[in-house]
């Protein structure tokens, strides 16, 4: 079972009595918001496992935390006044934990403030959960706090259950004893941890820590980005075309209430904008974005496989074609190698994949030879003509489609490129990855000058 574990900075100034309070919550009369944290969080029911650090200095030890002290002087009225340590409040808490003074140095330089984030951090345990009392962290100590919750997060897995903030200044003094509200921080370090994961996943498309950081109220959002990008991960090209799970999430991200941490818009607003790209129905140009994607995050393989397919899509999106039918698709592909290449009718259908070896094949292509247009008048009955004259057809309207013409020397490079990473550079001519790179900068930059179909 994780460790709960409280944290709290010990000052060494003279603190006023007040009773702290939060809602229903309403503290002891206290010189210490420690002893008011510590009721707050109700301790009395954590374990003898669980335990409480106080990070002191020699001073504030001396002037606020031992046991032994019973009254202090109070300069405002040049008299001494009945006073306790923190740590004899405590022990009159009577409570189950482990109580561990931490001592620290003053922080007066670099050395000593890199000395308290280290000894705060050797306390920690793996899986800790960790409640911060930030009230009396001076000068740089708030800022190291927090620092300090991301390293553990990063290298111990701790959670952060609480940071908390006593604000004596801010007590109501109409009342007596007066009264001093305990202000919840925790929003602070949960906005740090969107902003990270959602930087992530700017960065790199990682999407994990935005699922881990979904919850309840954001679960829609994160299971549909994670779709989205597991359909880019793993090149579902006719999802991403038809935007099957990028119109649900851009629906939703136009939805999301960010009301109860009003900064996250701001990150949201950030991940809107790499889906403003996509359009809601079904679109090539989605294919082509997503190959994008997969470039600006280094997905080379899916980046380049996406795009030739998008490419073969958008051939027969512009043709009329049934853009999901395998043969079609063949068709186009090789209509493409067929313009590349400048090959004559005898060949179009000698780089088709289909039955290459018919004996009925072999008398067509001696007939296309001989004189391609009397294929208008052969008998039905002659075997060869249902089986590839509509071929030839197809053959015919792609070569002298313009938009064939427009892809061809886009899927020249990209093929070229995807044979070398598809065969794991395990051929004659192989690339290094510097090269393969370069490679990819120039086919992504002749794709943003071709006019997409809209």
């Amino acid at each position: 079972m994780a460790r709960k574990v409280f944290i709290s900075v010990l000052g060494a100034g003279l603190y006023g009595k007040c009773k702290y309070v939060d809602g229903d919550f309403t503290s002891q009369n206290t010189f210490f918001v420690q002893t008011a944290t510590l009721e707050y969080l109700n301790v009395k029911q954590w374990s003898k496992d669980d335990v409480a650090l106080f990070l002191l200095t020699d001073f504030a030890k001396r002037s606020n935390w031992d046991k032994t002290i019973t009254q202090r002087r109070n300069n405002a009225i040049q008299q001494d006044i009945v006073y306790k340590g923190l740590e004899k409040d405590i022990e009159d808490l009577k409570l189950p934990i482990q109580i561990v003074p931490v001592d620290i140095p003053d922080g007066n330089n670099e050395a000593e403030i890199w000395d308290i984030f280290t000894k705060t951090f050797s306390e920690l345990n793996n899986g800790d959960e960790l409640y911060f009392d930030v009230t009396h962290a001076f000068r740089f100590l708030p800022m190291l706090i927090l620092v300090l919750c991301n390293y553990a997060k990063f290298l111990k897995k701790v959670t952060v259950k609480s940071i908390t903030y006593g604000n004596y200044e801010a007590r109501n003094k109409t009342v007596e004893p007066n009264e001093a509200p305990i202000i919840n921080l925790l929003p602070l370090t949960k906005l740090q941890d969107w902003t990270y994961a959602a930087g992530t996943y700017l960065d790199s498309g990682n999407v994990n820590k935005l699922v881990e950081m979904s919850g309840a109220n954001y679960a829609d959002f994160a299971e549909k980005l994670k779709e989205t990008i597991a359909d880019f991960h793993t090149c579902r090209g006719i999802s991403v075309i038809e935007s099957s799970h990028i119109k649900q999430i851009k629906v939703l991200m136009d939805s999301i209430d960010t009301s109860d941490l009003p900064p996250l818009k701001f990150v949201f607003d950030e991940i809107k904008v790499d889906f403003k790209k996509y359009d809601d129905v079904m679109n090539v140009k989605n294919g082509y974005e997503s190959a994008k994607w997969c470039y600006k995050n280094q997905l080379y393989q899916q980046a380049i496989t996406i795009l030739i397919e998008t490419v073969i899509s958008d051939i027969c999106i512009s043709e009329k074609l049934d853009w999901k039918r395998r043969k079609n698709r063949d068709i186009a592909s090789n209509a493409l190698f067929i313009v590349a290449n400048n090959l004559s009718e005898k060949g179009w259908l000698i780089v088709s994949n289909t039955e290459n070896k018919d004996k009925y094949k072999a008398d067509y292509l001696t007939m296309v030879e001989t004189d391609p247009s009397s294929l208008d008048s052969i008998d039905e009955k002659v075997k060869y003509k249902s089986k590839y004259y509509s071929e030839l057809v197809l053959y015919r309207q792609l070569v002298a489609s313009e938009r064939v013409k427009s892809l061809v020397e886009l899927s020249t490079m990209i093929k070229d490129v995807r044979d070398d990473i598809d065969h794991a550079g395990m051929r004659d001519g192989a690339r290094s990855f510097a090269e393969i790179e370069t490679k990819l900068d120039e086919i992504f930059l002749k794709l943003n000058t071709i006019p997409l179909c809209s």
